[in-house]
This record gives structure tokens, sequence and C-alpha cells, in this order.
């Protein structure tokens, strides 16, 4: 049985979580504020758009699967990768 001490160890780093939620950054535009995020997923959803073009395009998307798993995590590929190249600190 974990004492409570021990608890409170495993527990601290979540706890601190709820207050850096708040600390992402936010990009100004057209004076509306909006969060970084929120950019990303749309310049992913842009780039991932132009892949899936260019690979139906080349004929090789018949060979990659599933429209509805690939395009997804097309996107998702996308996103994170935007992400770390604009915000990676």
């Amino acid at each position: 049985m974990m004492l409570k001490s021990e608890m409170m160890k495993m527990a601290m780093p979540v706890i601190f979580t709820f207050f850096l939620t708040a600390c992402d950054p936010v990009l100004s535009l057209e004076g509306s504020f909006w969060p970084a995020w929120i950019v990303c997923i749309l310049a992913g959803l842009a780039v991932s758009m132009v892949l899936m073009w260019q690979l139906v395009r080349y004929r090789l998307a018949p060979y990659m699967g599933s429209p509805l798993l690939i395009a997804p995590s097309l996107w998702a590929l996308c996103t994170f990768v935007i992400w770390l190249l604009f915000y990676s600190t």
C-alpha cells in the first residue's frame, strides 16, 4: 500500500500541469489573439491536403491503405511537424 507522501509525490506533476495551461504561444492575427495550436492545425490541414493530392496524382494512394486512416494520420503528422519546427524552444 502506498503512503500518503508517495502518492503526493506522484500527484504533484499532474497538479502543476494545470498551472502551465496558460503558457502556450499566442499569435496576433488581425488584432485577435489566436492560440498557436489552432494555427498549426490549420497549416497541417493545408499541407496534408497538398500531400494527399500528390499521392493521388502520382497514383500512390491505393498502395498506402485506407484513406480513412491515411488522411487523418497525415494531417496529424503535418500538424506535429509544423508545431515542432516553429515552437520547439
